[in-house]
């Protein structure tokens, strides 16, 4: 997973947000589209072909709806090499993305690598291709765009990433194709009311598919393989203990023979579809790896979006005693900030321990979808403010005034009060795990917004703009006298 990941704290949606890949040979202006899309520099810019080596993962924020932007990386290889890439970067595209943006450099005009791309895109008809002729500024547009009609895709739109002439055009027509195709193809299949809907996440072979299967028993699982939004997740409907849960299902986890190893490398957009689904996310961890670099990537990745959380450690069988310890040491040096996050060490092969992991399910979903009322909510923050005072700002107290829920999976409090723009990080954290132990949650973060009010007595600054008008005025007339 060497892709940039990214993921805002919002509720578990029913429809995740759109995937909209960048491709294109090197040095055309991928990163350069990707940084104004996503209103940020995260994408490294500059002059020398390939130097954007890794994939980067933003919410694109140009355009009516919010989507995953995905800058596939630049290619950078001998002429031996670069077919193979290229056919691996568009790959990517196409196994993970709902549209893509096919960028061209205006100024070159269609290339032989242009057309060896845009052969490759041609032969996958389900995805929308968006053929984008970038660096045009100054040139004449219809020559331009006339250059690149052999290459048998769609009516090129001429853009200029750098300057954002024609982006947000491109991108308006893109989400409402693209909003338009998934309704269309949007499943019938619709969760009851109340079931938890749980994604098992993790790197390729850490053992999710026999997780899975230890846990339900492939032949008792009830699939309904009719695509919602996306066409790599899945709803699996199953019964545990006489009771309903909905798991979020990426393509491979449940059927692995159907998927190549190379479709197995891109799993983090499948990750963030079926955390965004979701309401209680277990990763799985292989014990025997330690804690990777991916791991702890992943993990941050669940954490930050607010979902309820739990660590399976796997493969825990065959370990020494001071393997053992070495892991745990590990996990508590890397996660212990976290806090209530649960973290059992399993062996989903031989079972053990696999009796704890439905009953977590059941508290993490209770835990996500906590309803607060805000009576308790006002006791709790009443409470909190006795036992530790809000720090002072100058010769002033911060005031917390009152509270109430904004919403659940994360459960979301709103505190009112004055100069809480000032509020420090470490309270705002003491008042979280307040909420969470006041609660009983678990693998559950309580966030927080905070709404400073306004002081009446701060004089308005136009008014007294306009005062001081008024005096200069005064007094000039009275020296003109």
């Amino acid at each position: 997973m060497d892709e940039q990941e990214y993921i805002e704290s919002t509720p578990s949606v029913d429809h995740p947000k759109p995937i909209i890949s960048i491709v294109g040979r090197p040095n055309v202006g991928k990163s350069t589209l990707y940084n104004r899309l996503t209103r940020s520099r995260d994408a490294i810019v500059d002059d020398r072909p390939g130097v954007t080596r890794d994939r980067m993962v933003g919410v694109g924020r140009v355009g009516a709806l919010p989507y995953w932007v995905v800058d596939t990386g630049g290619i950078e290889s001998d002429d031996e090499e670069i077919h193979s890439l290229m056919r691996e970067q568009v790959d990517f595209a196409l196994h993970d993305s709902d549209a893509v943006i096919f960028i061209v450099d205006g100024r070159d005009g269609a290339t032989p690598v242009d057309f060896d791309i845009a052969k490759l895109l041609r032969q996958s008809p389900k995805i929308s291709v968006y053929l984008a002729v970038n660096k045009a500024e100054g040139l004449d547009r219809a020559m331009i765009a006339a250059d690149f009609y052999q290459l048998g895709l769609d009516q090129p739109t001429i853009i200029s990433g750098k300057n954002g002439d024609g982006v947000v055009r491109l991108m308006n027509r893109v989400l409402e194709e693209t909003e338009a195709r998934q309704s269309a193809e949007q499943s019938s299949y619709v969760i009851p009311e109340g079931v938890a809907k749980l994604a098992i996440v993790g790197r390729p072979n850490v053992g999710k598919s026999t997780l899975l299967n230890t846990l339900v028993g492939e032949e008792r699982v009830v699939v309904y393989d009719m695509p919602g939004t996306t066409r790599d997740s899945i709803h699996v409907p199953f019964k545990f203990a006489d009771k309903e849960y909905v798991l979020i299902d990426t393509a491979g986890m449940r059927k692995k023979s159907r998927i190549d190893d190379r479709v197995e490398r891109f799993s983090v957009m499948k990750t963030l579809r079926a955390v965004e689904l979701a309401q209680v996310v277990a990763i799985v961890l292989d014990a025997r790896d330690g804690i990777v670099d991916q791991d702890n990537r992943l993990i941050n990745l669940v954490f930050t979006s607010g979902r309820s959380l739990m660590i399976l450690v796997n493969k825990w069988d065959g370990m020494s005693a001071y393997e053992r310890d070495q892991v745990r040491a590990q996990i508590d040096r890397k996660f212990g900030h976290m806090g209530n996050i649960p973290i059992e060490f399993i062996s989903a092969k031989l079972g053990k321990n696999i009796d704890v992991i439905m009953p977590l399910i059941d508290k993490l979903y209770d835990s996500a979808m906590t309803d607060m009322s805000t009576g308790q909510i006002n006791r709790i923050l009443k409470e909190a403010e006795e036992k530790r005072n809000p720090p002072m700002v100058g010769n002033y107290r911060i005031k917390l005034k009152f509270g109430h829920q904004g919403g659940m999976n994360p459960p979301h409090v709103i505190i009112h009060g004055n100069q809480l723009d000032k509020l420090p990080q470490t309270y705002q954290r003491y008042l979280s795990n307040t909420f969470e132990r006041e609660f009983n949650m678990v693998g559950t973060k309580v966030r927080l917004s905070l709404k400073t009010s306004d002081n009446p007595y701060k004089p308005d600054e136009n008014s007294r703009k306009s005062k001081d008008k008024v005096k200069y005025r005064g007094g000039g007339r009275g020296k003109a006298k």
